[in-house]
C-alpha cells in the first residue's frame, strides 16, 4: 500500500449479472423476445418462514405475473389475470356456499385439479407488514398451466391463469 493509497475512494464493483430473485420496481428484464418492466414487487408470506414474491411485467402491450418461490429449489410461474366468471358463473357463490373450492374446474374446456391451498398474506414491497391483506389461495393444475384462485374477504375474489417457467427464460437483467 502506498502513502496515497488511503485517500483514495473506494470503488464497488458494479452488479451486471441479476437473477428472477433480484428483481424490482423499474428493472428490466427480456421475456421472450421483448423487454419488460417490473411495475409492481409483491411479497408473500405463507407462515412457517415460506415466503414468495411476485413481479408484475409489462411490456407496454401486456401484463403478466412473475412469481418466484425459493424453498428446495426455484420455481417460476408467469399468469395473467382472469375474471373468475368466466371459469364457472356460480363458483363464488359455491366457494362462499362451502367455505372451499371444488376439488376440479373447467376452464375453456380444460379440467384442472386442485392441488393445493393455503392462507397468507400478501402486500407490496415496501408496505409495512401490518398493512399485508389477508388472503386464501387455491391451485388447480393440468399439467404445466395451471389456475390460481384467491379469496380476499368474504366475496372479494381473484383468479390467474399461467404456467410454469424456467428462470432461463429471463435475460438481460438490470435495474433501470
Amino acid at each position: 500500500m502506498g502513502l496515497f493509497d488511503r485517500f483514495k475512494k473506494k470503488t464497488k464493483e458494479a452488479q451486471i449479472n441479476y437473477t428472477v430473485n433480484e428483481l424490482g420496481v423499474g428493472y428490466m428484464v427480456d421475456y421472450f423476445m421483448e423487454t419488460w418492466e417490473v411495475k409492481k414487487v409483491y411479497l408473500y408470506d405463507w407462515g412457517n418462514n415460506l415466503e414468495t414474491r411476485e413481479y408484475l411485467l409489462d411490456s407496454g402491450k401486456e401484463t403478466y405475473y412473475l412469481h418466484v418461490e425459493d424453498e428446495d429449489k426455484l420455481v417460476c410461474s408467469l399468469s395473467q389475470k382472469i375474471e373468475i366468471r368466466d371459469i364457472d358463473a356460480g363458483l363464488v357463490k359455491q366457494i362462499v356456499d362451502q367455505d372451499d373450492a371444488p376439488q376440479q374446474i373447467v376452464h375453456q374446456n380444460i379440467t384442472y385439479t386442485r392441488t393445493s391451498s393455503g392462507q397468507g398474506h400478501c402486500g407490496e414491497e415496501r408496505d409495512n407488514e401490518e398493512d399485508y391483506a389477508k388472503f386464501v389461495n387455491w391451485m388447480f393444475e393440468n399439467g404445466e398451466n395451471f389456475i390460481s384462485i384467491d379469496r380476499w374477504g368474504e366475496e372479494d375474489f381473484s383468479a390467474a391463469k399461467g404456467s410454469y417457467v424456467k428462470e432461463i427464460e429471463f435475460s438481460n437483467i438490470l435495474p433501470r
